[in-house]
């Protein structure tokens, strides 16, 4: 367990994302969408936005503000947050077989693709090895319990765990930065800036980085210590809206 202190720095004429609670309901979101009435929570598991109580799936959802208040930005972390998941991680941290309702593998090799999908942005990620990238400046993570072979296709017995992103948002000049410091020299660094591309067209930009030495000193020169993180990410989202009811999004990312 590490012992961190964390702050937020408010960057100068920027409006903040607002920070929203998390209340430990069988379907929790806390990230209202454009659109979306007071107390409604819309979530887009069934292929369009539509509010929770209207979706026939057995869902969990929590928005990405409550997952930073709570500190879950790795997926590890999200068996935490929602009931009935659980996961394996006999390759190593951050690497999860995910578990909904009894339904896993119990073939842990790197080709082998889990009955509980996992989604970025859509993007299906077969092989768990896919998963160890941090979770940073998300909308939302959306868990479905249960077969999804409907929606979602093959290999979702079990479920599907939805990761979404923050999309950039027109008009809107926003951004944060948080830095936090923990045992073991360990600094956390995230942060996004979203700026107005015209009246049709808007560019977030996000990142994260982190880095702790380990707590096992390797002695063989130049070599890393046991346990040690250094990691980055960073992605890029272009959002175009050319006219009513018509929107591009275009994403780039790397991390390592």
């Amino acid at each position: 367990m590490r012992n961190s202190r964390t702050g937020k720095l408010l960057l100068p004429n920027l409006a903040i994302v607002a920070m929203l609670a998390a209340s430990p309901a069988h379907a929790q979101n806390n990230a209202d969408e454009d659109g979306a009435g007071p107390g409604e929570i819309v979530v887009t598991a069934a292929k369009r936005s539509e509010n929770l109580q209207s979706v026939p799936i057995a869902i969990s959802a929590i928005g990405g503000d409550a997952l930073s208040k709570s500190r879950v930005d790795t997926v590890d972390s999200l068996v935490t947050k929602v009931t009935n998941l659980q996961l394996t991680a006999i390759v190593g941290d951050n690497t999860p077989i995910f578990a909904l309702r009894g339904v896993s593998m119990s073939d842990y090799s790197l080709n082998q693709a889990s009955p509980v999908a996992t989604y970025y942005d859509e993007v299906y990620k077969g092989n768990f090895a896919f998963l160890g990238v941090a979770m940073y400046d998300l909308e939302r993570v959306e868990v479905l319990k249960g077969p999804q072979g409907t929606l979602y296709g093959k290999n979702t017995t079990g479920g599907a765990v939805n990761l979404i992103t923050r999309s950039a948002k027109l008009g809107e000049t926003s951004g944060y930065l948080s830095a936090g410091y923990g045992n073991y020299n360990r600094v956390d660094v995230s942060g996004a800036v979203n700026v107005p591309l015209g009246d049709k067209a808007a560019l977030r930009v996000a990142g994260t980085y982190s880095h702790a030495d380990g707590w096992f000193k390797n002695q063989l020169p130049g070599m890393p210590d046991l346990a040690e993180v250094k990691e980055y990410g960073v992605r890029a989202s272009l959002y175009f809206e050319p006219a009513d009811g018509v929107d591009f999004t275009l994403r780039a990312s790397t991390s390592y």
